[in-house]
């Protein structure tokens, strides 16, 4: 116990000491902005500071950008309901439009499942792009698919996953360093050392590293222990994944502490901190130089000189000091695109069902056995250009819509609740965990966290008119570094956040950097940024009051109409937001309560 103890307050003193150095800039303004203004030709005007950081352009994020209206596909495969388990039946569907050859603009047909009721005991896997699975509704009437089956852990999965989860290929032999001492938050421009291997057109990884220097500049390299009681502690020193396995509170499956592969095994069992009745471990993951490298996918859109010109902004700084930046080429073989999934009900049994109650007694789901389906829709890392539409859901354990691909859009989908405990890893109907994606007009109820961005987020991404309501927990940037989230009139009940969470969980240090809420109404703005980074929490408050709301009254629709023209938001507005409605709420009392 004196082991516990002295790691205890070694770590506290860390903390505070680190603590006190930990401060970035955070804009608070109402009522008028200095950040970004309508000028007189009716474009936004910005402010840049002394360093040339300004607000960044989030108009890229979402299916083709927003250049485009999500399309009506063609159905080129019809099922009608039947008896028993559909994940066989529905699946070849799904394979045999992949196999089709794709039109020109790069689709392969839609599978329409007609009105009635689909049971679905495994997982939908669509792997070819061109594909989109469609309902006839997503009222009670419509098409009704089911996450059949709870009480074992099979049935704790995914009910429909779109492409892989691969990583972006890098050419490292196309390396251009960045060669500027400083590129500022929300430019679009910067000098390399060479364009020689570079051309107008150019699909590219703008490289961010993680050294340590930054890291420590941040704190997150002297996070508080984080002591908890933890079980079922498994030594394995063979196999393919060496390492401590263990279970603690909250987390349903083992966790592992990895054993390096150059690391003896005593140096390992030396290095975990366990305490020495072997009841208690130390949680807290320090960062590590490398693990927070980030590479934000652009197009180079210009070249001048060695001057190099993006798409889309750079979202945070770089540093020379640092370690500056690079581009590269890369490759993204088998990458999934043109895929969307639109007008269902999607609901997960959860546990023994009782009159009136198909899928569960609504009186435990809060503490229902957790073998049931725990996310809804998972759009794969290694995606690009898809969209998720006019869904509504319930009854799922983890997530309505799990984004970590690449301009994805989720419109108009409802979250009618969830079954699950109330903790980590619970609970975020919305999450994103990808870059350039959008979640438009989406509405849910009882989530933990409802609007969230997970670890390593590259951004930009954005929530615009969203609502949570019997909000359980916070809506923001989660955990351990996202970067550049807009919430622009989004609504929650309980508070909005981006801030250093330290040594929450197993270290989340910083949730985000270069986080925007806009015109968005919570009880209260949790809001931080770290030592180089910006916040901005823009004509916010506890309820609509339109004296402290800044103009416009939408910021990501106001850039897009600045970057395409009016005529791009008729397909991103509801009819009566055209007429100049962006922002509001109104559109919610068409929504279904559950």
């Amino acid at each position: 116990m004196k082991r516990i103890f002295w790691f205890v307050v070694c770590a506290l003193i860390a903390f505070i000491g680190c603590g006190r150095a930990l401060a970035g800039e955070v804009i608070r303004e109402q009522g008028s902005s200095r950040t970004v203004r309508l000028g007189e030709d009716g474009r936004l005007v910005y402010h840049h500071d002394e360093r040339g950081n300004r607000l960044p352009d989030f108009s890229h994020v979402g299916y083709h950008a927003g250049e485009r209206p999500i399309p009506d596909v063609p159905v080129v495969v019809t099922l009608d309901p039947e008896d028993g388990d559909d994940t066989e039946r529905l699946q070849a569907a799904i394979d045999r439009i992949g196999e089709r050859e794709p039109d020109a603009d790069g689709f392969r047909g839609a599978l329409l499942l007609t009105r009635g009721t689909y049971r679905v005991g495994g997982t939908l896997q669509i792997n070819q792009s061109g594909i989109v699975l469609r309902g006839e509704g997503n009222d009670p009437d419509g098409t009704l698919l089911v996450a059949a089956g709870y009480g074992d852990p099979k049935y704790k999965r995914t009910l429909i996953r779109v492409g892989n989860n691969a990583q972006p290929e890098v050419r490292e032999n196309t390396r251009s360093d960045i060669i500027d001492d400083y590129v500022p938050i929300g430019t679009h421009s910067f000098n390399v050392a060479s364009v020689d291997d570079y051309q107008i057109g150019d699909r590219i990884l703008l490289f961010r590293p993680s050294t340590a220097e930054w890291i420590s500049s941040i704190g997150t390299d002297a996070l508080a222990s984080n002591w908890q009681r933890v079980w079922n502690l498994r030594w394995e020193k063979e196999g393919p994944n060496p390492g401590l396995y263990y279970q603690r509170r909250g987390i349903s499956h083992p966790q592992r502490i990895p054993k390096d592969p150059d690391e003896t095994w005593e140096a390992f069992q030396e290095r975990v901190p366990l305490s020495d009745d072997e009841e208690r471990l130390n949680v807290t993951r320090q960062w590590q130089p490398g693990e927070y490298d980030f590479y934000f996918e652009r197009v180079i859109t210009a070249i001048e000189g060695n001057t190099v010109t993006l798409d889309a902004p750079v979202v945070h700084a770089m540093e020379e000091k640092y370690g500056g930046g690079a581009i590269y080429r890369y490759d993204a073989p088998g990458r999934v695109r043109e895929v969307g999934i639109e007008d269902l009900r999607i609901f997960s049994e959860f546990a023994e069902p009782i009159e009136g109650h198909p899928f569960g007694d609504p009186a435990r789901a809060t503490n229902p056995s957790e073998n049931h389906g725990w996310h809804a829709i998972r759009l794969s890392r290694n995606t690009e250009n898809t969209w998720v539409r006019n869904i509504t859901a319930k009854y799922f354990g983890w997530s309505v819509v799990s984004a970590t691909g690449k301009r994805a859009t989720i419109q108009d989908c409802v979250s009618l609740g969830q079954a699950s405990r109330i903790q980590g890893g619970r609970r975020y109907p919305f999450m994103i965990n990808g870059q350039m994606n959008l979640v438009q007009r989406c509405v849910t109820y009882g989530g933990r966290h409802e609007f969230v961005s997970q670890a390593r987020t590259a951004g930009p991404n954005v929530f615009v008119d969203c609502i949570g309501k019997d909000s359980r927990g916070s809506a923001g940037p989660h955990h351990r570094y996202s970067i550049g989230t807009l919430f622009d009139n989004v609504k929650s009940e309980r508070y909005m956040e981006s801030r250093f969470r330290g040594s929450s969980g197993t270290g989340h240090g910083w949730a985000g950097t270069q986080t925007v809420f806009y015109n968005s109404i919570a009880p209260r703005f949790r809001v931080g940024a770290p030592p180089g980074g910006i916040s901005w929490v823009m004509g916010c408050a506890d309820e609509y009051t339109p004296e402290k709301r800044v103009s416009p009254s939408s910021l990501y629709y106001q850039q897009v109409r600045d970057r395409l023209g009016a005529d791009a938001l008729k397909h991103l507005l509801m009819p009566y937001q055209v007429e100049g409605g962006m922002g509001t709420f109104a559109w919610v009392e068409h929504v279904e309560s559950p």
